[in-house]
């Protein structure tokens, strides 16, 4: 109960209406008063639009793998808040989550009592949690994914040793900028004094941004997609993909791993990178046959996701924006090019929905549109008739449970559920509980 009531008062600071408090003085001044825990291990720290959630889990098992102590740090979480603070795979206990606030609370009510603006936010109040946690654990490295974009997100107060910038395409434009150059621009943010810089495949236009800054902030060394690492003969199947990587320093041919999608052929490659990278700046040995095993058993959570419910074939994938569902579009008609497919979609009102619908409409025998269970999510019938435009079976069903339950009980080859990350989150609450009557 304790644990319950501490996430609530923590949702009330403003995540329940998406209240986003960008700016690093809240957070400088929280880490301060506790110590700047941030400062007592390494950090590799890693921003981008599409792919971060899935380096951040790649790199922080490959060094688990390796014997390191490491502190993971991502978001949003699926299920449970204690996804976003993991130590060498484990998510942090409710008892270590409570007991952790209890030890930063008194400086977070100092703060608080100088008015709202001086008052941390959910994800600052999370993100020295993360720090606290970690030092307090002594961990020798740990990986932050970023919140939202980077030059003012919480995280952005590290000193890294490595930074990676996964992709860069159309997302949060209100808060990011409405061009590839001003995405580039809030996302090279993190870029740092003599820190190692690993660059996914990023077009041109906005990658010269990103070159720009890390002149401007003397970065020790870049390596980019396509000139310093690449991979070539991709190979797809389902829970067993393979690639030949060529890199920094590695070449590795037929790297066999589980993480399934078009998409995830780039990061891992970007993950091998910045691998390499923070081995070289760190001078660590890296075990070539421990390497190989992590990635053969790596994916990441609601990304192309798969499972067989009740021997039904069943695909979560979190593609929330333009550039993901486009790669979802490729991901499908590989994996499953003549099958029957039905899905289960919901798309908050803040996303660009009408492109979404556009693509989705494109893969599937039938869509049910359901609703994503949060505050940004309140206006599904919005994205109901953007579908309505395209000659598509259709169906709109409210509750996601209901929705999902619906979809399992059509007549279909596979099922997906996809549009937005806090959907999938739902759907695999459900899944867990096993209270699903089908």
């Amino acid at each position: 109960m304790e644990f319950l009531n501490l996430i609530d008062s923590l949702y009330q600071r403003g995540s329940a209406n998406f209240k986003v408090k960008l700016g690093l003085e809240r957070i400088k001044e929280l880490t301060q008063r506790i110590g700047n825990p941030q400062n007592s291990f390494k950090i590799i720290h890693i921003t981008g639009t599409n792919g971060k959630g899935s380096v951040t889990k790649a790199v922080s098992d490959i060094f688990i793998n390796q014997g390191l102590k490491v502190g993971t740090f991502i978001s949003p979480h699926l299920v449970s808040i204690n996804e976003r603070i993991r130590i060498n795979g484990q998510n942090i206990s409710e008892k270590e989550f409570v007991q952790t606030y209890f030890d930063i609370e008194e400086e977070i009510k100092k703060m608080d009592e100088k008015g709202e603006d001086f008052s941390p936010s959910f994800f600052e109040i999370i993100t020295a949690m993360a720090f606290k946690y970690f030092s307090d654990r002594k961990v020798d490295l740990a990986v932050l994914e970023v919140g939202l974009g980077g030059r003012l997100d919480a995280t952005n107060i590290v000193d890294s040793d490595v930074s990676v910038i996964t992709t860069i395409s159309k997302d949060h434009v209100k808060t990011l900028g409405d061009s590839l150059e001003k995405i580039a621009f809030e996302k090279a943010g993190i870029l740092k004094k003599n820190n190692y810089v690993v660059l996914g495949d990023i077009e041109d236009s906005p990658k010269n941004v990103i070159l720009e800054k890390a002149k401007e902030v003397n970065v020790a060394k870049i390596f980019e997609f396509g000139k310093d690492f690449y991979f070539t003969n991709e190979r797809y199947s389902l829970n067993k993909n393979l690639l030949d990587y060529y890199g920094i320093n590695l070449v590795l041919e037929n790297v066999l791993f589980k993480a399934n999608g078009t998409f995830q052929m780039y990061n891992v490659s970007t993950s091998l990178a910045t691998v390499e990278a923070f081995s070289q700046k760190m001078g660590i040995d890296l075990n070539i046959e421990k390497l190989r095993e992590t990635l053969k058993n790596l994916y990441w959570e609601g990304r192309f996701d798969y499972s067989e419910i009740n021997g039904k074939k069943l695909i979560l994938d979190g593609a929330h924006n333009i550039a993901a569902a486009k790669e979802f579009d490729k991901s499908v008609k590989l994996y499953f090019p003549k099958e029957k497919k039905v899905a289960l979609i919901g798309i908050l009102d803040d996303k660009d929905y009408v492109s979404m619908a556009e693509i989705f409409s494109n893969i599937f025998d039938k869509i049910i549109v359901t609703t994503v269970p949060i505050e940004r999510g309140k206006h599904p019938e919005n994205v109901y008739e953007e579908f309505k435009k395209y000659n598509i079976e259709l169906e709109f069903i409210s509750d996601p449970i209901d929705a999902f339950n619906k979809l399992l009980s059509e007549s279909a080859d596979v099922y997906f559920v996809t549009g937005s990350l806090y959907l999938e989150g739902k759907i695999k609450e459900v899944l867990s509980t096993n209270l699903l009557p089908l």
